[in-house]
């Protein structure tokens, strides 16, 4: 049975759709069966996978057409293991349809658990940049959520504010909502903003923080635009190697069997 992880935040620009990305390659490539699913309008899971089109089946019609199957919507992503739910919102008055149908907040839920969880390993989620009904759709179908955190003095105003809707949704619908950390990204170890954010993350929130800090790698970015994911293209950067640590933190965080290094 799978284990559902979300990426959620209510800021955009964070390393959200790079994270679900990487950490979904890392499983892949540790032998994993992982399916990544893209709920974000924006689609941003197509660029970073070099994919041109959104004009195929998808997200869509896991909320429109729920009797859909997985077999019929999802594609197979250039490693083994890996396979993709990628989001087909094209346009206003679709994301207007979709949000009508995903104020049943456990409509995503229910459609994993239906089609999806006994044929993988993980399912890996990454949420729109809100707390809309697709974002609360995509933290209620989770085991286990991440919360990205730039390491900027202004995201600290953006987490508190994810916390606090965070906690209210566990407060009025789902107490077993479960958060598996904090993952601070883009890091610049010569930035001393950078610094005193980390420190300041670590001494309040403890042990919500990952151990594993994933930097500002300039191999990330190239990777990207090239749309192939970092871990293909430079396996050796600090990049990779920090996508590489968080799945395997993740595995032990959370006693599950340790995933091979990429290779």
């Amino acid at each position: 049975m799978a284990k559902v992880i979300t990426f959620a935040s209510q800021k955009g620009g964070v390393g959200k759709t790079t994270s679900a990305v990487h950490l979904a390659t890392a499983f892949a490539l540790g032998g994993y069966k992982t399916l990544l699913v893209d709920l974000d309008p924006q689609g941003s899971v197509h660029h970073s996978l070099g994919i041109d089109k959104q004009d195929s089946l998808g997200v869509r019609e896991v909320f429109c057409t729920p009797e859909v199957k997985l077999s019929e919507i999802v594609q197979t992503g250039k490693h083994q293991n890996l396979d993709l739910l990628l989001s087909n919102i094209q346009d206003l008055l679709v994301e207007q349809t979709v949000n009508k149908i995903a104020v049943d907040y456990y409509h995503l839920a229910q459609w994993l658990e239906q089609n999806a969880v006994s044929s993988y390993d993980f399912i890996i989620v990454d949420a729109p940049a809100s707390t809309s009904s697709l974002s609360i759709n995509a933290m209620l179908a989770a085991d286990y959520i991440v919360v990205p955190l730039e390491c900027e003095a202004l995201a600290i105003k953006s987490l508190k504010r994810f916390l606090q809707a965070f906690k209210e949704l566990q407060r009025t619908i789902e107490p077993k909502l479960r958060l598996a950390g904090i993952l601070l990204t883009m890091y610049d170890e010569t930035i001393l903003s950078h610094q005193q954010v980390c420190k300041q993350i670590y001494q309040a929130l403890g042990d919500s923080v990952f151990k594993t800090i994933i930097p500002n790698c300039p191999h990330i970015l190239e990777a990207s635009s090239l749309g192939i994911d970092v871990i293909q293209r430079h396996l050796n950067s600090a990049g990779a190697t920090g996508y590489i640590r968080l799945a395997n933190e993740l595995l032990d965080r959370f006693l599950l069997p340790d995933v091979e290094k990429a290779g």
